[in-house]
């Protein structure tokens, strides 16, 4: 009779795919109590490289797979948990530079915002498929998957309910939010999406989903998460867009004027604002477009109407993405024709570009010609 693997033993399992940011060495597991400091989440422990020693937290279920600056404050955000005897692998902290200070904050912006916004909803299936065309959720059935910048998890979780066997990153406090969504079998790990802890062409899929318009430097960024797909695997991304409607860009004028503020703001603050403004947007786009809708020839006039995504959605997803639209420290928007070219700029073949209230970029990454694999997503109907 078998039986049922227990967290720790599936979390050992899955961090043997880790490595050592220093010298990608492989990584042993240490668990360093019985009794985590955070049961909720899960086990403590320590991941010691095998080639330079370096030592990195596993704390509550999660491996910190952070640089020593990222490090900073990780004692203090966890002072139940187990901590190892000694870090022989400890190196002096870097000095900070403009990059590692933006990461930060938006870490932090998004911590907030997940930690306040991060339950699951019904709604994650539908608003998942969406964001995963042209690719069907089915043809992830087996897929290895990493999903950088995971947030709560809500797009990990349905990945791993089609079948993949995923890996969800986040670099900010917010993946312990993602640990309390996800099963066991997804793999979490704190990380920098330019400082991944992976072997690479590790996966089939890597996707970032409303990450990379955040950072410092998105296309930095893309070249790295593109060596962790394998050859015909495929990397996703989901990127704001520049509307191309004049009243459009002229509301976008509006809040990034206001952004020169609100980014400033604590995010106590910014959070009680956005209900207003979100009712505001409530009473004058949303209702109308719920009742337009349930009108016989309704349909039309619904569909050219501002906002209209968040008549599927409740109020709460509502006041969710005016504080994500208000907060986070750097946005950048991107043309069509401009995430194509960040796509083949990164190496990637047969680029889709599709629009869905911002603008989803997919690409193959070539395999070399000595070896040309068949393309697996070709064959399960994800294309």
């Amino acid at each position: 009779m078998s039986r049922i693997p227990t967290a720790e033993q599936v979390l050992g399992e899955r961090a043997a795919k880790l490595r050592c940011l220093d010298c990608a060495g492989e990584l042993e597991l240490t668990f360093l109590s019985e009794r985590p400091g955070y049961p909720d989440l899960g086990a403590d422990g320590t991941l010691t490289c095998g080639g330079c020693a370096m030592d990195y937290p596993l704390i509550a279920g999660t491996p910190r797979m952070l640089t020593v600056a990222h490090r900073r404050g990780l004692g203090d955000r966890y002072p139940r948990a187990a901590q190892p005897a000694s870090h022989r692998g400890d190196r002096p902290a870097e000095p900070d530079d403009a990059d590692l200070s933006v990461k930060r904050l938006t870490a932090a912006s998004f911590a907030y915002e997940w930690q306040r916004f991060g339950g699951l909803r019904e709604e994650w299936a539908m608003n998942f498929a969406d964001y995963m065309r042209p690719h069907a959720p089915a043809s992830l059935a087996g897929r290895e998957v990493l999903d950088v910048g995971t947030g709560s998890g809500r797009h990990s979780l349905h990945a791993a309910r089609a079948g993949a066997h995923v890996v969800a990153v986040d670099l900010g406090a917010s993946i312990d939010v993602a640990r309390r969504n996800l099963p066991a079998s997804v793999l979490t790990v704190q990380a920098d999406a330019e400082r991944l802890p992976f072997a690479p062409e590790s996966f089939d899929l890597v996707m970032a989903i409303g990450v990379l318009h955040h950072l410092p430097d998105p296309d930095r960024a893309l070249q790295s998460i593109v060596r962790y797909a394998r050859p015909a695997g495929h990397v996703h991304l989901y990127l704001y867009w520049v509307p191309e409607q004049r009243w459009h860009r002229r509301v976008l004028d509006v809040v990034t004027a206001l952004r020169r503020v609100t980014v400033r703001m604590d995010h106590r603050l910014l959070h009680a604002l956005c209900y207003p403004l979100a009712a505001a947007l409530l009473v004058v786009f949303v209702a109308p477009q719920r009742a337009l809708r349930r009108r016989p020839r309704g349909g039309a006039l619904a569909a050219v109407l501002p906002l209209k995504t968040y008549a599927d959605y409740p109020f709460g997803v509502l006041v969710n993405d005016q504080f994500d639209r208000f907060s986070a420290p750097l946005e950048r928007r991107y043309t069509s024709d401009e995430v194509r070219e960040c796509l083949t700029s990164a190496g990637l073949e047969d680029v889709v570009v599709l629009a869905n209230h911002g603008w989803l970029g997919d690409g193959r990454r070539p395999a070399p010609a000595s070896r040309p694999p068949p393309d697996p997503w070709a064959e399960a109907g994800g294309r």
